[in-house]
């Protein structure tokens, strides 16, 4: 497809650098988690289709591990890694709360300033957006996230009549830099920022990288592509924000050269059968030749604060091939029985598994709180909980009763959407 042609980079605002202390750049090597791995035979991926049969009943749930510590090597990387049930993730948030949402995450085989894993996620009381600021965390395995030592969290602050939102996490390997974009959201409009780093606790002042109407810049997902070009996936929901429905909603693609300087929207075709895509992370799996996603979607007719999870595919990130069934539907795990939002993944090409951190909410005193927790499936595991397949038990508990204080969370969540 032929390139749009790039606008030019609008000039930096008054986004604040976040303030810290650094102690130490060279983070203590840790002792690595993993578990003891069964021999169960690895699945090639095959097309979603093709696991639609009408076989035996199989409860996908009940086959699943739970963590245990075993050696230093990257559990998830070792072909065999059995699946692992969804596990909450406590952390420490610069706010005291311990409530995350919107997690992105990189991932480093062989580790990158010491850590594995890196993850960005804004902290989000009670669905509070005066906080909802992007922090960074890392750790050794899928289910640690750590301030890195040195750093302190937030990354940036808004402007006074502003918030931000949505951070993406990528690694650019011709600089060696991890690059941070976010969002930040004014009365007149949504502003993209680009925060980077070359150790994880030293982080550039955000620069602008792109500017639009209020809520046309929802929830970038920024991949770099084979040959260095970079694409950038966004949702625009500037009819009626966060209760648009699928006719008012756009997704959309812009490309780069540079990850700076961004060309024009591109209309994407994803179509989630009764619901509406809303927040949602992409990324390219090279070993697949594919295209892969996490789609947050609600029913039509409802809003935003009713998601739950759907996996997509595409060979050219264009046109999407969506599940039928949630991969996590609310109901399902407690910490985010009531709402489970924006996730992202990694696709482990030596084991053929995927590990998954997804974010979501439960109801307490009217209110949601937040949470990220993880979980691990293999490629045949993921098929299947997607398929539709009457071996699937995923996505069953969606019916659950709407009970009165449910309802109040979801009235609170969108009056309070800014």
């Amino acid at each position: 497809m032929e390139k749009e042609r790039s606008r030019g980079v609008p000039p930096t605002t008054g986004v604040e650098p976040r303030r810290t202390e650094v102690e130490s750049r060279a983070a203590p090597a840790r002792t690595l988690r993993a578990t003891i791995l069964t021999a169960v035979a690895v699945l090639a991926l095959v097309p979603l289709s093709a696991c639609r049969g009408d076989g035996g009943h199989v409860d996908a749930l009940a086959r699943i591990a739970a963590p245990e510590e075993a050696s230093d090597i990257d559990e998830a990387e070792v072909p065999g890694a059995v699946s692992l049930a969804p596990t909450l993730l406590r952390v420490q948030t610069y706010e005291g709360s311990g409530q995350l949402v919107h997690p992105d995450v990189a991932f480093f085989s062989r580790g990158w300033q010491g850590q594995r894993y890196w993850l960005a996620a804004t902290p989000y009381p009670n669905g509070n957006p005066r906080v909802e600021n992007p922090s960074i965390f890392s750790g050794a395995s899928p289910r640690e996230m750590l301030v890195p030592p040195g750093m302190t969290n937030p990354l940036a602050l808004p402007v006074a009549s502003g918030y931000l939102s949505d951070p993406d996490l990528v690694h650019d390997p011709a600089t060696g830099e991890l690059r941070m974009y976010y969002r930040q959201t004014v009365p007149e409009g949504d502003e993209l920022y680009l925060t980077t780093s070359r150790n994880g606790v030293d982080w550039s002042k955000g620069r602008r990288v792109l500017s639009d109407s209020r809520y046309a810049l929802i929830s970038p997902a920024v991949v770099r592509e084979t040959g260095g070009a970079w694409r950038m996936w966004l949702v625009n929901a500037v009819e009626n924000g966060c209760k648009s429905t699928r006719q008012q909603l756009m997704l959309q693609q812009r490309r780069s050269t540079d990850g700076v300087t961004w060309g024009t929207p591109e209309r994407v075709e994803l179509t989630i059968n009764g619901r509406v895509p809303w927040h949602w992370d992409v990324q390219y799996v090279a070993a697949r030749s594919e295209y892969w996603a996490l789609v947050a979607a609600y029913p039509e007719g409802a809003n935003c604060a009713q998601t739950s999870i759907y996996f997509a595919r595409s060979a050219n990130g264009t046109d999407w091939q969506t599940s039928p069934v949630p991969l996590l539907a609310t109901g399902t795990f407690a910490p985010i029985s009531d709402l489970v939002y924006r996730s992202t993944f990694h696709y482990h090409e030596k084991s053929e598994v995927v590990s998954v951190w997804y974010s979501g909410a439960r109801v307490r005193d009217d209110v949601f709180q937040y949470a990220v927790v993880s979980a691990r499936y293999s490629i045949a595991d993921l098929l299947l909980r997607v398929s539709g397949s009457p071996g699937a038990t995923v996505g069953r508990a969606e019916s659950q009763r709407t009970s009165r204080s449910l309802i109040a969370a979801r009235e609170q969540f969108i009056a309070e959407f800014p």
